[in-house]
């Protein structure tokens, strides 16, 4: 399964407009696809330096945490 098929799989499960918490968001690609595509906005939580820059290049809010 492709990560786009993913996407578009998990995106006709959340409502148009949707407040989304979206916990080990990774690099913030399913946020930016919510919000770019059916105008939802919500954060990420994620961990990983590199993938947190990547959810703020890509304009996603993001707070580095450990959900631990």
């Amino acid at each position: 399964m492709s990560d786009r098929h993913i996407l578009d799989v998990v995106s006709g499960l959340v409502p148009k407009g949707s407040r989304v918490l979206d916990l080990g968001c990774g690099n913030g690609a399913l946020l930016a696809h919510l919000r770019d595509a059916h105008q939802c906005t919500g954060y990420g939580v994620e961990l990983d330096d590199g993938k947190v820059l990547e959810c703020v290049q890509r304009g996603v809010n993001v707070i580095q945490r450990n959900l631990e």
